[in-house]
């Protein structure tokens, strides 16, 4: 009986220990201090910059004035973004001078002054939401 324990216990810290080892990788490998601490590698287009600078530096300003004669493309669409805004600031004008009074409490939906222009903007009116 005393050799069953023994044996229980035995497989009980063996089955412990094995558990120790890093097997499947938890942790990453750190990076060894020499490449942590090392210089940079330089880009290859240091070499240009750093035997002509001033040449470098006049593209760059050329490039820069390049684009900042560029005109910007319209917007797509920029009449009828314009009208949509109108017609939201209709709207939120319209809203805006509705009487707070006129929802009762607890009510899901409530009455709102109908658009000007016919149509609600959004295509919904606070009623069909």
């Amino acid at each position: 009986m005393m050799t069953a324990k023994r044996n229980c216990l035995a497989l009980a810290a063996l089955l412990a220990l094995a558990g120790c080892d890093d097997r499947i990788g938890d942790y990453p490998s750190l990076l060894p201090t020499d490449q942590l601490l090392a210089e940079p590698a330089l880009p290859s287009h240091a070499a240009d910059v750093a035997q002509s600078p001033q040449a470098t530096s006049d593209a760059l300003t050329g490039r820069a004035k390049g684009l900042a004669n560029r005109t910007p493309a319209p917007a797509v669409g920029a009449a009828e973004l314009s009208a949509r805004a109108d017609a939201l600031r209709e709207r939120a004008a319209q809203l805006s001078k509705t009487s707070l009074d006129a929802c009762p409490d607890g009510a899901a939906t409530c009455e709102s002054p109908a658009p000007a222009g016919g149509d609600d903007p959004a295509g919904k009116t606070p009623a069909s939401e």
